[in-house]
């Protein structure tokens, strides 16, 4: 580890949002893969390779309905009355019966259509007979029949690489045939807070102590982000002792996140640090909340130092630290997805920052959700996260964004 300190002229400052998040993510590998049996745990995970059809689905001509399997030319008229000839289920074979002219055989959901016939004719469109069917409508030609391979045949693409699985995404997955999916490395992630002040959650405070209030709320952001987390400690403003927190939690993660310690106050000894024993790439963003906002590498890991308010640690982390673990992964689009939103309300904002307010929205039938801020939007007030649905992403350019704009937002995780 190198010990001679970072020149200050090397640490560059401050950049946009847009610049950031994308010298972060160029700056971090992807971790490697591994294969993940398809099942619940694949949720959340990050396909590294693409996902391509085993089998052919369905693999017989099936029917869509339960019903009556006829030759559309057989019902040239109705009333008609057919004799029944049989009946498919699910799991018979597909030549275990063929149709005659002029006759029906009854089949179920999912089960095969019978050698010779090419439509259904829904149980609803009869008077459901035993030996004798009397049909009401005609069917056309296909009627309720899934042809097969309509879903999937053998090499077509199914998910492709880089995709992060939902559930719904693991129906298609098991029917490709695959009994496990490629996916990247989960992340190690070392979070560690700083501050003589800080105490756990429910613990008696003391005079002038105060809750780790950031800790959890980043603990969930990052298993929600697909990581692990590693390491989770608290430190005091001793500079020897953040030295060696950094230390060990560096080498026990693929991504060191701090809260505190960055800013420019006689106390911050984290960014000093990192700056002294590692790379310090950059330091400070053009933004509100999150400001003093430091990335860089300390030992083996990647480092994102956050601000120590909970509301500039938590929004810098949606902002940044999720599309670190997304990359880190080897997700397609690593950037926050957004959605388009209409300002119920004039809101203000400082000059030549990007800012992120949090807000609420609310749904219009046929236009766009409406945005309205959630409440006090100082960087220390966590209620306005638990108000919020959202953060508003309003441009660098002025000083208010008028009533009626449209803007991009960042659903809340």
């Amino acid at each position: 580890m190198t010990v001679a300190a970072q020149p200050e002229e090397a640490v560059r400052g401050p950049l946009s949002v847009a610049e950031a998040r994308r010298e972060m993510v160029a700056a971090v590998p992807h971790l490697g893969s591994e294969q993940v049996p398809v099942g619940a745990s694949l949720v959340g995970r990050y396909l590294t390779s693409p996902v391509s059809a085993r089998v052919t689905l369905p693999p017989f001509a099936a029917s869509a309905m339960d019903g009556y399997a006829v030759r559309a030319g057989d019902v040239t008229r109705v009333p008609l009355a057919l004799p029944v000839r049989g009946e498919m289920q699910a799991g018979s074979p597909p030549d275990s019966l063929e149709l005659a002219p002029g006759t029906c055989a009854k089949v179920m959901t999912g089960a095969p259509i019978p050698l010779g016939a090419d439509s259904v004719v829904p149980y609803e469109w009869t008077d459901r007979g035993a030996e004798t069917v009397l049909i009401h409508e005609r069917p056309r030609r296909g009627n309720a029949v899934r042809r097969a391979g309509e879903d999937l045949s053998p090499g077509k693409e199914v998910l492709p690489k880089g995709r992060r699985l939902r559930a719904v995404d693991l129906a298609p997955l098991a029917a490709s045939g695959q009994g496990e999916a490629e996916v990247g490395r989960q992340p190690r992630v070392a979070v560690v807070t700083t501050g003589d002040e800080i105490r756990p959650a429910g613990s008696t405070l003391g005079p002038g102590e105060i809750f780790d209030t950031a800790g959890p709320a980043l603990e969930a952001l990052i298993v929600g982000a697909g990581g692990l987390v590693a390491r989770r400690a608290t430190v005091g403003d001793d500079p020897l002792l953040v030295r060696r927190e950094l230390e060990s939690a560096a080498e026990a993660a693929d991504l060191l996140v701090t809260v505190g310690g960055v800013s420019m106050g006689d106390h911050d000894h984290v960014r000093a640090t990192v700056q002294a024993l590692g790379q310090l790439q950059f330091w400070r963003v053009a933004m509100r909340p999150g400001r003093p906002l430091a990335f860089g590498h300390f030992g083996r890991a990647a480092f994102l130092g956050l601000p120590g308010n909970p509301v500039s640690a938590s929004v810098t982390f949606i902002l940044f630290g999720m599309p670190l673990l997304a990359a880190m992964q080897g997700a397609a689009d690593p950037d926050p997805r957004t959605v388009s939103v209409e300002l119920l309300e004039d809101v203000e904002k400082p000059e030549g920052l990007e800012t992120f307010h949090r807000a609420t929205l609310r749904a219009r039938p046929g236009r766009l959700p409406g945005a309205r801020v959630a409440g006090n939007q100082s960087s220390g007030v966590t209620l306005s996260l638990a108000r919020a649905d959202c953060l508003l992403c309003l441009p660098a350019k002025g000083a208010s964004v008028a009533r009626g704009s449209v803007v991009a937002a960042i659903p809340l995780p």
